[in-house]
């Protein structure tokens, strides 16, 4: 569950001046969003097609680092790779997408 007040929490070891201004870029300006405890972060990407998004029309991901646990740069580079890939899929925004069983 995303939570917009919950703080970045990074994982033990992380530069959190260094991240956070590349966390923020994903949260304010690429639709990112904290989980609730602030330890990982996720994304819902939409598609016009279902068969792009395994039948349902949008997918689900979740970053988050377990060891060390918390946000971590590996979570930041996932999902800006991420966002590159559903571009090249054709993501759209969440009210064009379709789900299983509409008609185009």
């Amino acid at each position: 569950m995303a939570s917009s007040t919950a703080e970045p929490r990074f994982a033990e070891g992380e530069d959190a001046a260094q991240l956070g201004p590349d966390m923020q870029s994903l949260l304010q300006q690429q639709g990112w969003a904290l989980d609730a405890d602030g330890m990982g972060i996720t994304k819902t990407f939409h598609f016009k097609t279902y068969f792009k998004a395994v039948r349902i029309g949008s997918v689900d991901v979740h970053w988050t680092t377990h060891h060390p646990r918390g946000l971590t740069q590996k979570d930041i580079t996932l999902a800006r790779h991420c966002d590159q890939g559903a571009t090249l899929m054709g993501a759209v925004e969440a009210g064009d997408g379709m789900k299983c069983g509409s008609k185009p």
